[in-house]
């Protein structure tokens, strides 16, 4: 790349107004931490900053398509990975007031048979999924699944099942890390059965309970499950993922992505729908920002379900095929959500995992608090 380029495109597009931004001097130092960003090997990066009136700042780096070297915009959606599991706890919680669900229930005693070969399904309560205390082990860690969903097997055009993801976890191939309720355990496999809980409760598909519970009230027009619906043409960012050593041995690289620079695979209009019903929704910062403001804000939840919820000060970070997503609820009411159209998992410990594990709260944090002062 010619980082000179780069870096004058970047700052240019940076430095444009999309929403009332009165402040340029913090506006200027945003903007500037965010080429700080793509400075190294991250393509692009788009964030958003927001308090309980609305986004009060927002702004791009970098590229979308690194071939063609084109900026990104902040129309661009990209994956955001395990944040959708917040859409799907909402519209839960929303279905658990309406007395449509009890969260005391089991996976299998809504789902029946379709669950019986996982373990704890038939004990654990959906509350205990919500909160990753179910102990069910997570499809993502089954290495025949990353092989398939991420890696050397995967059809890119391929559509998964919603419930295709689950066979991997049978019992007789990966036992329940441990007893409901008896630890946390992160598990992807937790959100998946919600969502086909949510399916199987309200007779519809979980998009449209998305969009219909949750998108189209608070009005965000910019947020798709990708997929299951149609994503505008030439919305979706151009994506990339980080091909070290162990991502091959793992994972392999699949012979449709192209091999570029800076060890970089080119997964650009793969399917998300390997990610499963919890990691496949495609958005932009504002329209997260906005969401995750509301939601903060208790305009979607009554204060029980909030209470239970535990929305409160916490930084979610997900990485997934060619996209990290981080999201910070901060003390003084902010919100600041972050995209980059780069991806780690399974990558193991480099210079940009690293990168991506720290550049919020050393990069941008610092600077998103002044916008309370």
């Amino acid at each position: 790349m010619n980082l000179l380029k780069y870096i004058i495109l970047s700052f240019t597009l940076l430095l444009t107004p999309s929403v009332a931004q009165d402040n340029p001097e913090l506006d200027g130092e945003m903007a500037r931490a965010l080429i700080k960003v793509t400075d190294n090997i991250v393509p692009g990066i788009s964030v958003a900053i927001a308090n309980s009136d609305g986004v009060v700042w927002s702004g791009t780096s970098g590229y979308s398509n690194i071939e063609e070297q084109n900026s990104v915009s902040q129309s661009h959606l990209f994956g955001i990975g395990d944040l959708s599991n917040y859409y799907l706890a909402a519209v839960l919680f929303q279905m658990a007031e309406e007395k449509m669900l009890d969260l005391n229930a089991t996976p299998q005693s809504i789902l029946g048979e379709k669950v019986s070969h996982i373990e704890n399904a038939d004990s654990a309560t959906l509350y205990q999924l919500l909160n990753h205390t179910s102990g069910i082990y997570s499809w993502a860690e089954d290495k025949s699944w990353r092989r398939r969903g991420r890696g050397v097997q995967m059809n890119p055009r391929y559509r998964w099942e919603k419930d295709e993801v689950l066979k991997y976890i049978s019992k007789d191939r990966h036992p329940a890390n441990n007893k409901p309720g008896e630890a946390y355990a992160y598990s992807k496999s937790n959100y998946t059965l919600l969502g086909l809980i949510i399916e199987q409760v309200s007779g519809g598909v979980i998009e449209d309970q998305v969009r219909n519970r949750i998108l189209d009230p608070l009005g965000l027009s910019d947020t798709y499950y990708h997929t299951y619906e149609v994503v505008p043409y030439g919305q979706l960012i151009g994506s990339y993922h980080l091909a070290t050593s162990q991502f091959i041995s793992e994972v392999g690289i699949n012979s449709k992505f192209e091999f570029g620079q800076d060890d970089l695979i080119n997964t650009s209009n793969a399917s998300l729908s390997a990610e499963g019903i919890g990691g496949g929704i495609v958005t932009t910062p504002r329209d997260l920002v906005l969401f995750a403001s509301a939601l903060r804000n208790g305009k979607i939840l009554n204060e029980q379900s909030m209470k239970l919820f535990n929305v409160g000060n916490n930084h979610s970070q997900s990485d997934i095929l060619g996209f990290t997503a981080d999201m910070h609820w901060l003390e003084n009411k902010l919100t600041i959500v972050s995209f980059i159209n780069l991806g780690t998992v399974n990558s193991g410990d480099s210079e940009t995992s690293t990168l991506l594990n720290s550049y919020m709260d050393k990069i941008l944090l610092p600077i998103a608090r002044k916008y309370a002062k």
